[in-house]
């Protein structure tokens, strides 16, 4: 069915489309016009093929939607996220952009249709991260954050600029930021940054050892007073590479204690999985490519900065950035991940909102008092030059989740 495809939408100018050498990427636009009544895919993959699609979109009394092929040429356009071929005959489509929604789509080949044309086998909105207007720190990355349960007060965690501190300040509304607070080992009970060890009684702190170049722990039997334990808790693998970017730790559904990490910076820059079947003292190595992004390319291209949450449904929910959006997997055991379909937010979501950031760095998220999903994520606040220096002013923005 592939090959059909191809013969037929290419014709006698089947081609390969050449690669682009692009360190970075943006995603594929695939939109819909409702003007003209056009879908248009910039990029199909067929095999090693990139073609730049348009659809015409038609209402039929027994096949609902049809989708009919308008136009198709070959492209070189190198973006993530590509419309691809799944079961032979179905273009799957990550994040059709129609109006301010986006949606998951199947289109499935009608058989014998001619021009080529396709139904919609599967159509789902794809849940967003609806942007809060400003910023809710305008001096600080990094950040972690908490809920208390009993107050409804929001907790947010950042590195100060200027002074490398540690902070934090609260909120009632988890929007207007004050109060803000050094923080040392004697205050961490707004820190979110800690595990409940599977035995129900001791906290632990892992840090990365910078000068030893391995994991480290800080020990509390109240969450908030913590003590430097003795030893290493992990030795990252060979194939990290001797480097470690942005980690999290867990209770799996297993009972096993999970670190995940970015490993390997300067190569395939992705995350890595290690395990603690001892309360959390000690780890080895589970397994890398969590997120599928080993073939990438490393950078910007790979699922980075990545935190997790405990929902209420018992699944676990990972946040991740790529380039300039925000991307969620989803887990049953918190082991295996599976991407959720396309960007929940972008830079120029933001900026819509009146929250000028030009990056999107460290998401991390909570349940708000009213019980809904609501992220914190930093961002440069000034344009950076493309291969030239980190920008150094940094603010902390947020959004909602809607499903």
């Amino acid at each position: 069915m592939i090959a059909r495809l191809v013969m037929l939408v290419m014709a006698a100018i089947f081609l390969s489309a050449p690669q682009l050498a692009v360190a970075e990427k943006t995603a594929c636009a695939t939109t819909y016009d409702g003007t003209t009544g056009t879908v248009s895919l910039e990029v199909v993959q067929i095999e090693t093929t990139k073609l730049s699609v348009k659809l015409n979109v038609q209402s039929s009394p027994s096949a609902g939607l049809v989708f009919l092929l308008a136009t198709a040429s070959p492209t070189t356009a190198d973006c993530t996220d590509p419309v691809s071929i799944t079961g032979g005959d179905t273009l799957n489509i990550l994040d059709l952009v129609v109006g301010s929604s986006r949606y998951y789509a199947d289109l499935k080949l009608i058989p014998g249709s001619s021009p080529l044309a396709f139904a919609a086998a599967n159509a789902k909105k794809n849940s967003r991260l609806v942007p809060d207007a400003g910023l809710r720190v305008t001096t600080g990355g990094i950040p972690f954050a908490s809920v208390d349960t009993t107050t409804g007060i929001t907790y947010l965690g950042y590195a100060e600029v200027g002074t490398g501190l540690t902070k934090f300040q609260s909120a009632t509304d988890g929007l207007t930021f004050s109060n803000p607070t050094s923080l040392t080992y004697s205050n961490r009970s707004v820190d979110s940054r800690k595990t409940l060890m599977p035995d129900g009684k001791t906290w632990r702190l892992y840090e990365w050892d910078f000068g030893t170049k391995v994991f480290i722990s800080y020990t509390s039997t109240d969450g908030n007073v913590f003590t430097k334990e003795a030893g290493t808790r992990y030795t990252p693998a060979s194939i990290d590479n001797g480097s470690v970017g942005v980690y999290d730790a867990y209770v799996a559904k297993d009972n096993s204690v999970i670190l995940t990490y970015l490993g390997d910076l300067t190569g395939k820059n992705n995350m890595r999985m290690a395990r603690s079947t001892d309360n959390g003292v000690t780890f080895t190595f589970l397994k890398g490519n969590v997120l599928g992004d080993d073939s990438a390319g490393g950078g910007a291209n790979s699922f980075v900065d990545t935190k997790t949450i405990l929902l209420k449904d018992g699944r676990r929910r990972l946040i991740s950035m790529r380039q300039l959006g925000l991307h969620t997997f989803i887990s049953d055991d918190g082991i295996t991940y599976t991407r959720e379909p396309g960007a929940r937010i972008t830079v120029s979501d933001f900026f819509a909102a009146g929250a000028a950031v030009y990056t999107l760095n460290d998401p991390v998220m909570v349940y708000d008092k009213a019980g809904k999903l609501r992220v914190y994520v930093a961002g440069a606040t000034t344009k950076t030059t493309p291969g030239g220096p980190e920008s150094s002013t940094w603010g902390i923005a947020s959004a909602t989740w809607e499903d």
